[in-house]
């Protein structure tokens, strides 16, 4: 079984989505590597022909996985907490929330964790890295701009800000070790 649950409706039509998102799961759970035709068929519970229905080979769904995972990282995460608050401190507070605040947060950040290891030794993963990264840090620049930085200090606060996000979502804490509310209030220039 999938990290979300999932389990495939068998009176509903496999469609390539539904394919991608199964590879998801797999990439979260076992790396690039782990992302196989034959397993996949067998989560899906569907012959490999229905593949190959949809993607050409492999090469072919690696680039439907990355083309998903930057149309969800670019445009979902920021215009879900933009709709909550206009305030830009409120938005970035919100985002420090999300890395351990749902099931679907924890799976997008083992997601997000295998592609960064997937990039390291593929040039189409690294790029689509280097996109997310570049709108993420342009995006939290803005905000902090909005709060009344110079562009040069947003941009450095903007990238302290991403940096503690991410290690938020990949470092285990307990009760004893969590400094996020702290660090919020550092990163917010909060007293």
């Amino acid at each position: 079984m999938s990290i979300t649950g999932a389990r495939r409706n068998p009176e509903s039509p496999l469609d390539a989505a539904a394919w991608v998102e199964a590879a998801l799961d797999m990439l979260a759970e076992g790396g690039i590597d782990a992302v196989r035709v034959d397993p996949l068929a067998k989560r899906l519970g569907v012959t490999r022909g229905s593949f190959y229905w949809h993607f050409t080979d492999r090469a072919a769904l690696h680039t439907a996985m990355l083309k998903e995972w930057r149309k969800r990282q670019s445009y979902r995460i920021g215009s879900r907490i933009e709709s909550q608050t206009p305030a830009p401190d409120e938005r970035l507070k919100q985002t420090l929330a999300l890395p351990n605040s749902s099931l679907r947060a924890k799976r997008a950040g083992a997601i997000e964790l295998a592609i960064r290891l997937w990039a390291r030794r593929d040039a189409e993963a690294a790029k689509a890295v280097r996109h997310i990264d570049r709108v993420r840090l342009n995006y939290y620049a803005r905000l902090y701009g909005e709060m009344g930085l110079a562009p040069a200090d947003a941009r450095k606060r903007a990238f302290m800000f991403y940096a503690a996000l991410m290690a938020q979502a990949f470092i285990v804490t307990d009760d004893a070790t969590d400094v996020s509310a702290d660090l919020a209030k550092m990163l917010l220039g909060e007293p």
